[in-house]
């Protein structure tokens, strides 16, 4: 299957993006691997999304294929253009978000009989399409990495392309998640499936006010329901029980984090406690417990501290 130039399809769910929408699409049509087709889903948007994306397909008639909905929302929107789709793999890109020009040159290559899966490194952009960052890889996750999976979601939708063979397997994006629906396919692909790694950047994440993920707790409501859906902290294989165990100790820490930034300290020492007794040296958790007593004056005075050094 290596240098297979097998036909790629890209999901690119739309809603409102009419302004950054071809921008996203030339990333695509930028790619140095040349076996491609893309969807582009138009979830119900009320702007001029609909008419950018036909003359997109207009202008590109033998790559760009249309799917037009009421809004249902992106994972409804994910599905219905996987479902219309014909390629042996499977990639999928936000439409304000943008690819590296050699993106799937590097990562197609890396599909062989055991892998289901092939992330990659992430350069942080804002609304203007600067850089602002870049989100690391650990080199180590890859190949068979369910257990560690399940304590945090360690992949961009964007930077990843899937085997199709995986997703009728393993079925596609769940309705039921209204966040983190991607860190649960991946889990669902990763536990019969090894993942490879393109340790660099693949795609450009654009940050901007509108990002599902800076809601904490939405995030953190969704950790809770993967933890419900995956982990078992009383499974015979060892592994998954100890990671399970941890993903329990990061949820609580970053409740901790999210009850500390709001001054709750008392929700905030519960949680931490909690951290304590599943690992006792997680994260920064024993500085944070101990910041926490120091009340909101101390914690006011220490940051200015901070800042005059």
């Amino acid at each position: 299957m290596k240098n297979d130039p097998a036909l790629v399809s890209v999901i690119v769910p739309v809603y409102n993006r009419a302004h950054l929408l071809t921008e996203t699409v030339e990333s695509i049509l930028a790619q140095t691997y040349r076996n491609i087709e893309i969807i582009l889903v138009n979830d119900g948007s009320t702007d001029n999304s609909l008419e950018v994306i036909k003359a997109l397909q207009q202008e590109n008639h033998d790559v760009i294929r249309i799917v037009d909905q009421d809004n249902q929302g992106q994972t409804i929107a994910r599905n219905n253009g996987v479902e219309q789709s014909c390629g042996r793999y499977v990639a999928f890109l936000d439409s304000d978000d943008l690819w590296v020009p050699d993106k799937l040159e590097q990562q197609i290559p890396l599909f062989d009989e055991n892998v289901g899966l092939v992330y990659g490194g992430v350069e942080l952009i804002d609304e203007c399409g600067e850089t602002i960052g870049f989100d690391a890889c650990d080199p180590d996750v890859q190949g068979e990495i369910y257990p560690q999976l399940l304590v945090k979601n360690r992949m961009t939708g964007g930077s990843v392309v899937v085997l199709r063979e995986a997703l009728d397997r393993v079925g596609l994006f769940d309705p039921e998640f209204s966040a983190a629906e991607n860190w649960d396919l991946w889990l669902r692909i990763c536990k019969v499936y090894q993942a490879r790694l393109v340790n660099k950047p693949v795609v450009k994440y654009r940050r901007h006010e509108n990002n599902m993920s800076k809601d904490m707790m939405l995030m953190l409501n969704a950790k809770r329901k993967i933890m419900v859906k995956h982990c078992d902290k009383n499974s015979p294989d060892k592994l998954i029980a100890r990671y399970s165990r941890l993903a329990e100790a990061d949820l609580l820490y970053k409740l901790g984090v999210y009850y500390f930034s709001r001054e709750k300290f008392g929700e905030a020492i519960r949680n931490f406690l909690q951290v304590i007794m599943i690992s006792p040296l997680y994260e920064d958790t024993p500085v944070r417990l101990l910041r926490c007593f120091l009340g909101c004056r101390g914690n006011r005075m220490l940051r200015k501290l901070k800042k005059a050094n």
